[in-house]
């Protein structure tokens, strides 16, 4: 399979879920990278009940307990759209993880990107725009963790549960 057919097999796919996936009313995830031990725990004692009542997730999925959410709720055949704080080249292919294949043949999980094609790599102020987008995608919020000196304190929204 050519390169362009497979990117075409991916954004055909994508088209759909984007579709399905951002009726739906999202929780945005956002956390500082450093989080206490007990932030991770009460996060993930979350997620079973997010999967179970169907919730879709929209985050960056970058820092270590966004990671940690992504795996348990995938496992769980839950329902996520993660946005990158790259541009999706059309002429590189996306490598998802393996855990992130089957879901995305499923429909379950969104790449996103909302970079110019000029930003080919994650930096710091592209990750802040990209929460920004995360925020203004996600009609709930949930930020267990927001570090004092952290850029997200900027970002984030009156809404925060």
């Amino acid at each position: 399979v050519s390169r362009k057919v497979a990117w075409l097999r991916v954004v055909t796919l994508a088209v759909a879920a984007f579709a399905t996936l951002l009726a739906e009313p999202l929780l945005g995830l956002i956390a500082s990278r450093q989080c206490p031990g007990h932030v991770f725990i009460e996060t993930l004692e979350r997620v079973p009940q997010w999967a179970k009542a169907g919730r879709v997730l929209v985050s960056g999925f970058h820092s270590p307990l966004e990671q940690q959410v992504l795996h348990s709720l995938l496992r769980r055949q839950g329902r996520a759209v993660k946005v990158l704080a790259r541009h999706l080249l059309p002429d590189r292919d996306y490598r998802p993880a393996a855990e992130e294949r089957e879901p995305l043949a499923q429909g379950r999980l969104l790449i996103a990107s909302a970079s110019p094609a000029t930003e080919t790599r994650t930096t710091r102020a592209s990750a802040l725009a990209r929460n920004g987008l995360v925020l203004v995608l996600a009609r709930e919020h949930w930020a267990p963790r927001i570090a004092p000196e952290s850029p997200l304190t900027a970002l984030r929204a009156d809404d925060v549960v």
